[in-house]
């Protein structure tokens, strides 16, 4: 646990030693609680925020302009919309909510969206949705334990595999830059890292059936971080590559958890066995990161490796830096 360390840094960016400062806030953005929040990643010029308040506003600024204003506002969730995800080419929308469904929304450009899916596999709350990086492959995960794959067949998305193994609330996961591993982390404690195999049995698509059930393949746990690790529920978890150009072979990078204990933690992801498993070990732990108070977010930041900002009940955002 000490091979590595996590430096606080509230003051100042990975490429200059100005301060953090709020550019802009968005007043009265919706009625309730906004629990998602994301950019567009093609252009990075718009946003979506998902709201309590059972809507997803759509945010731009046009050249020239100071402030951000709402050029859609996308309804249909019968309350709390938990989870908004932006495919990677920035064409598809992918919403979440208390109603135990998913929403994929098609954007047609200028602010102009439509549902094309409503699916309504779980049986229980979805807690968060996460596009694949290569594939278009949806990944829900909920408060009926399970994960779930979506995939599209002629503009039909259906649930392609079922992920079981958690024993309560899966609340949100993490790929790794390729897509060939995702991170999961659960109220039972545990993470997991699941791998894909392009094979699935008859048990399988007997247990998981269902009227949006078409199974094309599963996934296989292939790394359990045991519930002796995390104290209590595990919120958060990102997924950052090598931090540095000598990276060996097998080298998977670096995964961050965020967990209701108050404590911070980075483990080190390295494959073996030819890509059969992978080794997950606890590199670092940084107690009591927000006070006293949940850590309810971790994420990575995408394109200066080691830098970590984090957020918790105590209404802050940290910015760490991770030393190898």
């Amino acid at each position: 646990m000490a091979d590595s360390a996590m430096e606080l840094d509230a003051n100042q960016s990975p490429k200059t030693s100005e301060s953090w400062q709020c550019l802009e806030t968005i007043d009265n953005a919706h009625k309730r609680t906004v629990r998602s929040v994301v950019f567009e990643p093609t252009r990075g010029e718009s946003l979506a925020t998902a709201s309590f308040d059972g809507t997803t506003a759509i945010w731009s600024r046009e050249p020239g302009e100071e402030a951000h204003e709402c050029i859609a506002t996308l309804e249909g969730h019968e309350n709390e919309v938990k989870s908004v995800a932006w495919s990677p080419s920035g064409q598809l929308l992918a919403t979440c909510g208390r109603d135990k469904s998913v929403w994929i929304w098609e954007s047609n450009g200028e602010g102009d969206f439509d549902c094309i899916s409503v699916l309504m596999e779980h049986t229980q709350d979805v807690k968060m949705v996460l596009w694949h990086p290569k594939d278009d492959l949806l990944v829900s995960f909920s408060y009926d334990d399970t994960i779930r794959v979506w995939k599209e067949d002629d503009d039909d998305w259906y649930s392609a595999a079922t992920l079981t193994g958690h024993e309560s609330t899966v609340w949100a996961g993490a790929f790794n830059a390729d897509g060939k591993y995702l991170a999961s982390v659960s109220d039972d404690r545990t993470m997991r890292v699941w791998t894909r195999r392009n094979t699935n049995t008859a048990e399988e698509s007997e247990a998981n059936a269902g009227f949006y059930y078409r199974p094309d393949f599963s996934f296989e746990c292939v790394a359990k971080v045991p519930d002796s690790i995390h104290k209590r529920a595990i919120y958060s978890v990102s997924w950052c590559g090598p931090t540095n150009s000598s990276a060996e072979d097998g080298d998977l990078g670096w995964l961050a958890t965020g967990c209701s204990d108050n404590i911070l933690r980075v483990f080190k992801a390295t494959e073996t066995g030819a890509g059969s498993s992978v080794d997950v070990s606890l590199k670092c732990a940084q107690e009591n990161a927000h006070g006293l108070s949940d850590i309810n977010c971790v994420q990575w930041n995408p394109v200066h490796p080691g830098w970590l900002a984090t957020c918790g009940d105590d209404g802050i955002v940290r910015i760490w830096h991770l030393e190898p």
